[in-house]
């Protein structure tokens, strides 16, 4: 009688993450929009992924003091927006966030995090091996930095036709354990590729706290509206943007400030979806920093446009899906003015959105 080999505790063990969604294009359009950093930190809860990104940094050790218009951006993917989604916090060792569920709580219910760095611009690059744009030209010299890619059954020519992209394809995603890497598994019209994105241990990004029990002003119009804006503002080069709202007319203007001259934008009442602006108010951000937000305008169905008494300023977008359960980018930036102690703020809606 012949004993058969006990299971190893690895086989046993379930991966502590893994999600299944029917198209990678989804994730990619999402995740393109806060692509302007090379690198992200990824935040996996039973809710869904956070997927945080950072221009410049809080000088570490004063409160008081700021790098001039420091931006930050957040993406959500909510786990509705996957036909299957596993999360066990426990698996990973200490969570990065300690649960608050009571003891009695089974693991699934914790209320616990894990927190990693990955490569943001592999990433994008593994989620559009399928036709995205001008993927052939950048895949030439190979694998992108952060990742290895292994394929079967590669048709170069038809993996890269822009077209293939719209097929509604498989994207795994499956993180085993703490140090492991992030594993993108594709599957379309019989190709399997497995992208793996080496993960780092990263400090948490110091968040830009927005009071909304003192907001100067909320306004929702459409992103499009705003996208055209920030282009047109473009044209004269500037550094600086200036946003502007007022009770009176004109209500809501963006205007741009640099070398080859100023250029301003006004929006009528009517363009806007909701205005509430007690007072006149104006605020001045670099105007490379809030065009890292161009693609989101450009992906976006609305903006909610926020800011609070002390000039931060929050450009909150709502991506619509087919079918599916919006998802939303938040972009926070300090205005150039010096700021006094701002760590009072208290940022209350981290799970709240405003554009509907």
């Amino acid at each position: 009688m012949h004993r058969l080999p006990a299971m190893s505790a690895a086989a046993a063990t379930p991966p502590c993450f893994s999600a299944v969604t029917s198209s990678a294009r989804q994730l990619f359009s999402i995740l393109r929009c806060v692509g302007f950093a090379p690198r992200a930190q990824v935040q996996i809860s039973t809710d869904g992924i956070r997927v945080s990104v950072e221009d410049s940094r809080v000088m570490q050790g004063s409160p008081h003091l700021f790098f001039p218009s420091l931006s930050s951006c957040h993406a959500f993917l909510d786990r509705k927006l996957f036909s299957t989604y596993t999360y066990h916090p426990h698996l990973v060792g200490e969570p990065d966030i300690e649960p608050t569920a009571p003891t009695n709580t089974s693991s699934e219910d914790l209320d616990a995090t894990t927190c990693f760095g990955i490569s943001l611009s592999a990433l994008l690059e593994c989620l559009q091996l399928f036709g995205a744009d001008s993927a052939r030209e950048r895949y030439a010299a190979g694998a992108p930095a952060g990742g290895s890619i292994v394929t079967s059954s590669l048709n170069r020519n038809l993996i890269f036709d822009q077209q293939t992209l719209r097929i509604n394809g498989t994207c795994r995603i499956l993180y085993e354990e703490k140090g492991s890497p992030l594993s993108i598994i594709l599957e379309e019209s019989g190709v399997t590729t497995t992208c793996e994105l080496v993960t780092y241990e990263v400090e948490g990004l110091e968040e830009i706290p927005i009071a909304r029990d003192a907001l100067a002003q909320k306004i929702i119009m459409k992103a499009g509206w705003l996208y055209d804006a920030v282009e047109e503002l473009s044209g004269n080069c500037p550094d600086r943007l200036v946003i502007t709202a007022s009770p009176r007319q004109p209500h809501f203007s963006l205007s741009s400030v640099g070398s080859m001259g100023s250029t301003m934008v006004e929006f009528t009442r009517t363009m806007l979806e909701t205005f509430q602006v007690p007072g006149q108010i104006a605020n001045t951000y670099k105007f490379s920093f809030v065009k890292h937000a161009i693609k989101a305008m450009a992906t976006a169905s609305k903006v909610s446009i926020r800011g609070d008494n002390v000039g931060v300023l929050s450009l909150q977008f709502m991506i619509d899906h087919e079918g599916g359960t919006p998802s939303f980018i938040d972009f926070r930036f300090l205005p150039f003015e010096h700021l006094s102690d701002h760590s009072g703020a208290e940022d209350d809606d981290n799970d709240s959105h405003d554009v509907t």
